[in-house]
């Protein structure tokens, strides 16, 4: 799997960073879809292979997905994740709408 978009994510408590991976989409060999890789490292932990009917779709999809789970996450919600020294706000990818009562910027 290639990955085709990465973020680097501050923790405030402890202090350290927390990795953000968007893999390529691949069609699956046989089938009729596609699917598009996320992982978010520790202490997070989530990831996903998310399906699509085409390669734009599963991409979409995935980077949602990957926003949700940055947004939904304890460490954003108790303000303790962020980007560039700033936490509890924008990670620099929108928001979708699930999480808009606690993330900005929507998809």
């Amino acid at each position: 799997m290639n990955v085709i978009g990465e973020l680097v994510l501050d923790l405030a408590n402890p202090p350290g960073k927390v990795n953000a991976r968007l893999f390529a989409p691949e069609q699956n060999s046989g089938k009729d879809y596609w699917t598009c890789r996320f992982e978010v490292g520790d202490p997070i932990n989530d990831s996903a292979s998310i399906r699509g009917e085409t390669s734009l779709q599963a991409l979409a999809l995935a980077l949602q997905s990957l926003s949700a789970a940055l947004y939904g996450s304890e460490e954003y919600k108790s303000g303790a994740l962020g980007v560039f020294g700033e936490f509890g706000g924008y990670l620099t990818i929108p928001a979708p709408s699930v999480v808009l009562d606690t993330a900005p910027y929507p998809f």
